[in-house]
């Protein structure tokens, strides 16, 4: 370990190079970072071929960043027949991981998401402290829930969840709670309160056709399964008839090479009562602006959410959330005075919450105000990052000072 004078080496994997929710969440963290104490080194996996627009934005703020075949636990590797590959991968690259944590002089090692298994396995083998911030909220299958309930403590100093749910379901015993901590998802407030003050929802909605009097839901999340942007397509197809002046925008694109769940979200557009009042509009970077140019936020996911950042940005916007039950958006939405939870994958349950909010303006405004405030008081990127930058400390003094003990 390096003397407390000098900046800590710390090595973060990721298991993507993108900028959707857990890629902008680390790289917001890793701006924050207090680089008087730390010296960031980061590993994007490249199993898949992905934009690459996180490593851009991380070269931009002068950290370093390598693009490696780092093995990643998707779901179609976690099969009989794709299990044995997928070990192999992972044994490899916790060789390739271990030669760099030494090669770098590297001092602490931070995993994002529960999908990157390397480095922990590597931080054991360098004898190097490691500290696991899980994202998502793991529920099945079964076998792989019980592997990592036993996997991510025994291979952590710390853990962290961006909500509770997301450790409750994998820090099971008192040993293992006690690592556990949770420090929220935050976002700077200014950029989604001032979007709309900027002309961002009049651009927005002079683009896409939707007028002044007109009400529209969004989304802004990642086409898949999971995110059931076709479960949002239902309902608001649900309430066309009863509202003519609804329409939906849908911002995001598909994980690479899956592209089944934007075919059956564009099917069911095309089934819809009125279809050129679905917007889907790909991959886009101007996330403020959508923000503003909506109404109601919707946010039905089927499993998985752990403290989504997309209801934090609504909620900084001043927008009610429609969010189902899932993962930890009973956390960031209070239902019935910030939005709606709803059961998840129930269409008419998303229909009515949405149809309430559509017909009542006076109901998005008052719920929309008190999302705003809780935000402001909870999510806020300068306390994400204090708290951060603070365990982050914590850790590697703590391992320091064993080591000398142990000297």
């Amino acid at each position: 370990m390096k003397s407390l004078k000098r900046p800590a080496r710390v090595l973060f994997l990721h298991p993507s190079n993108e900028l959707y929710g857990a890629d902008t969440s680390l790289l917001y963290l890793l701006r924050g970072l207090d680089r008087s104490r730390f010296d960031p080194y980061v590993i994007l996996a490249n199993d898949l071929e992905y934009s690459g627009l996180l490593s851009k934005e991380l070269t931009k703020s002068q950290i370093k960043v390598a693009s490696l075949p780092i093995a990643v636990a998707r779901r179609k590797y976690l099969s009989p027949t794709g299990l044995p590959a997928f070990l192999g991968r992972v044994r490899s690259s916790v060789r390739l991981v271990s030669q760099i944590i030494e090669q770098e002089g590297i001092d602490l090692v931070h995993t994002n998401t529960l999908a990157v298994w390397t480095g922990a396995l590597a931080a054991r083998r360098a004898n190097r402290p490691h500290v696991w911030h899980i994202h998502e909220t793991l529920h099945s299958p079964r076998q792989l829930v019980t592997l990592m309930q036993r996997f991510v403590p025994s291979h952590s100093a710390r853990v962290i969840g961006v909500c509770h749910s997301s450790l409750s379901n994998i820090l099971v015993s008192e040993k293992a709670r006690a690592k556990g901590v949770v420090i929220y998802n935050g976002k700077e407030p200014e950029t989604w309160m001032g979007a709309a003050a900027s002309g961002g929802r009049e651009r927005v909605r002079r683009e896409l056709g939707i007028g002044a009097e007109d009400v529209a839901v969004g989304m802004v999340a990642r086409i898949s399964t999971m995110k059931a942007p076709d479960l949002c397509v239902q309902a608001v197809a649900r309430l066309q008839p009863h509202f003519p002046g609804l329409h939906c925008f849908i911002a995001g694109g598909p994980v690479p090479g899956q592209t089944e769940a934007l075919e059956e979200v564009e099917r069911l557009v095309a089934r819809a009562p009125d279809p050129t009042r679905f917007h889907l509009l790909g991959e886009r970077r101007d996330a403020p602006d959508l923000m503003a140019a909506m109404d109601v936020l919707a946010a039905p996911s089927r499993y998985g959410e752990g403290a989504s950042l997309t209801i934090i940005q609504g909620m900084f916007a001043a927008k009610a959330v429609v969010a189902s039950d899932a993962g930890g958006n009973r956390e960031l939405v209070e239902a019935g005075r910030t939005g709606y939870i709803i059961p998840p994958e129930d269409v008419g349950a998303l229909a009515e919450g949405l149809g309430r909010l559509v017909a009542d303006e006076g109901l998005r405004r008052q719920m929309g105000w008190a999302g705003q405030q809780r935000a402001l008081q909870r999510f806020t990127l300068d306390r994400t990052i204090a708290e951060f930058n603070a365990l982050l400390w914590d850790v590697y003094a703590n391992a320091n000072a064993t080591a000398k003990a142990r000297d």
